[in-house]
């Protein structure tokens, strides 16, 4: 008989976390469900409490997302394994597979839930986990993404990008270094290729990386980004201010 493992899952979608409670009872009885939670920060609270075996970790949820709860996790020796849990995204399937974390694609598929199961049970002792993490924070601090513009690409580090800005059907990007790129690609499907753990829309135009984030005055609603060159100010939408007040 199989070893029983305990496991959360940490999705802000109730009918994700439903649809695989679902699918592990039918495909892995073996696995009990200890806990849910529909947020980043609630979903760490639960792994201290719960220590379990496997973490299933949705990536993209408001506020913070599932690669700040990884890294938060570099801090605790708790042994759990994660398998994230991702809509179809290139970049981050490319940093997962670089990091050698397991995932899943939504919606679910119960053969690809039983395959990562048995990979867990067998391979995650082979590297520590704090270890795979950092891999997987490196990864997402320098690779460099291709962005199509008008004439040809650019290979950019998200890292570098300061900010970005929709012009209409385009967007633009502003970079540390002072050059600014126009991008033949709308500003939605840009932030889709962005680490959504950096980079937050605080209007409808325009999309900041916190990482460059100097200050958020409430009252006037004003965001004041600075990079060694230049300093940016915005307005932000209520939407944006929310998010702000989350981090």
């Amino acid at each position: 008989m199989k070893t029983a493992l305990t496991s959360v899952i940490i999705d802000d979608e109730q009918d994700a976390i439903d649809g695989l409670q679902q699918v592990l009872q039918q495909v892995t009885p073996e696995v009990s469900v200890v806990g849910t939670a529909r947020s980043a920060q609630t979903g760490l609270d639960l792994i201290i409490d719960e220590h379990p075996d496997l973490i299933f970790l949705d990536v993209n949820m408001p506020g913070h997302d599932g690669f700040w709860l990884a890294d938060k996790l570099k801090h605790f020796e708790n042994g759990s394994g994660i398998i994230f849990v991702t809509a179809y995204d290139e970049y981050a399937i490319k940093a997962f597979k670089y990091s050698a974390f397991d995932f899943l694609t939504k919606p679910v598929n119960p053969a690809d839930v039983q395959n990562s199961i048995m990979r867990y049970r067998g391979l995650h002792h082979l590297e520590p986990m704090a270890k795979k993490i950092q891999r997987l924070t490196d990864y997402l601090n320098q690779a460099k993404l291709k962005l199509n513009t008008l004439y040809g690409f650019v290979m950019v580090s998200p890292k570098d990008i300061v900010y970005c800005q929709a012009e209409g059907s385009y967007c633009k990007i502003f970079l540390t270094n002072g050059k600014e790129e126009l991008l033949s690609m709308h500003l939605k499907l840009l932030e889709e290729k962005l680490p959504s753990q950096t980079f937050i829309r605080i209007n409808r135009s325009v999309t900041i990386n916190l990482d460059y984030l100097e200050s958020f005055n409430r009252k006037t609603k004003v965001v004041t980004l600075v990079d060694v060159l230049q300093e940016y100010e915005f307005t932000t939408s209520n939407t944006g201010a929310r998010k702000l007040k989350q981090i």
